[in-house]
């Protein structure tokens, strides 16, 4: 069953790859073609052991639980939430008074294993505006610009895609707690007290 899965993976990989090589090089000559087949089995020699971990397979379930159209379609999902809040940071940038309010938010996740967190991690940090600092067990930390920047993690949108593409159910409500600004930046210059003394 589980080498079955795998070379399921394995080719599932192969033809994604494979496709994006011809899509992106459009060209159907035997050379390109032969360095495509050369890419794609470094790539995936080099890679396929980064995918299933043979020391923990309750972190290989995850993989196999994957909602393949689901999957398929979060990168442009996502694609769209930086779209968005590239947007929002611009207007941001662009305001005379610039209403900067950083803060921290600190929630828990219904979700489980390490690469749902990691995904959902790196999606937290693609989006600009937002950033993970930690992540610890079930609490996500983030730092965001303002509580603007982090509304699909407040509203937990973005946990319920990342469940949804490893087949997950709605991970419902989560208990946010968000920060209040960070505290202002201590700088030493040469005409404070502190550093004059």
């Amino acid at each position: 069953m589980r080498n079955r899965a795998s070379r399921r993976l394995l080719i599932a990989g192969a033809l994604g790859l494979a496709t994006l090589w011809v899509a992106l090089s459009g060209k159907l000559d035997p050379l390109h073609l032969g360095f495509g087949v050369l890419s794609l089995g470094v790539v995936l020699a080099c890679t396929h052991s980064l995918v299933r971990s043979p020391n923990s397979p309750e972190e290989n379930q995850f993989i196999h639980q994957l909602v393949w159209h689901r999957a398929l379609l979060y990168p442009f999902w996502l694609a769209g939430q930086v779209l968005l809040a590239n947007l929002d940071i611009a207007r941001l940038i662009l305001t005379p008074r610039m209403p900067i309010d950083p803060v921290i938010i600190e929630f828990d996740t219904p979700l489980e294993g390490a690469i749902p967190k990691v995904l959902l991690g790196n999606s937290i940090t693609l989006t600009p505006g937002t950033f993970t600092l930690d992540i610890a067990g079930p609490t996500f930390v983030v730092h965001a610009i303002n509580e603007g920047a982090a509304s699909s993690l407040i509203l937990g949108i973005m946990q319920k895609r990342v469940a949804a593409v490893f087949g997950g159910d709605d991970p419902g409500d989560t208990h946010i707690q968000i920060g209040g600004a960070l505290p202002p930046r201590r700088t030493t210059d040469s005409t404070t007290p502190e550093a004059s003394a």
